[in-house]
């Protein structure tokens, strides 16, 4: 049972992590854009103000599908597994700025490294532990797995 709960655990890490990524990337990257200056110290995230009707109605349509997803962990799973799901969706929030702000991707030699970065890096890892306490302790009866 125990291990049983790590597995499920881990995988349902990596699972929560794609979805939670994808679904706040969406949201985010149809309404902000990369401010517009050549000096790479004063670059900053700008609302667009060109937002077409299309944007507008991808970005609700995204919003309502993030709140069925966390409805939907806490319908089929447990309380544990909803925050899971949002603490790993709003904690990959920075990092989406700041590959907007930039422009490419975050690798290790970019990466920000200020405390409230590496705050949200350990709140995503906590989430593991949070997982199994989930599925080994907060059993329901009628949960999915």
């Amino acid at each position: 049972m125990l291990v049983n709960s790590l597995i499920k655990a881990v995988l349902t890490y990596f699972i929560l992590i794609i979805i939670g990524t994808n679904l706040i990337g969406f949201i985010v990257r149809q309404i902000l854009k990369p401010g517009l200056t050549d000096d790479l110290k004063q670059l900053k995230v700008e609302v667009r103000h060109d937002l077409k009707a299309i944007d507008v109605v991808i970005s609700i349509v995204f919003m309502i599908i993030s709140i069925a997803y966390l409805i939907a962990l806490y319908y089929y799973f447990n309380i544990g597994i909803l925050i899971s799901g949002a603490i790993l969706m709003f904690s990959r929030l920075p990092d989406l700025l700041f590959e907007i702000k930039m422009g490419q991707k975050i690798n290790f030699k970019n990466m920000p490294k200020t405390p409230f970065d590496n705050f949200i890096n350990i709140l995503s890892w906590l989430v593991l532990p949070l997982l199994w306490y989930s599925f080994y302790i907060i059993q329901d009866p009628n949960s999915f797995f």
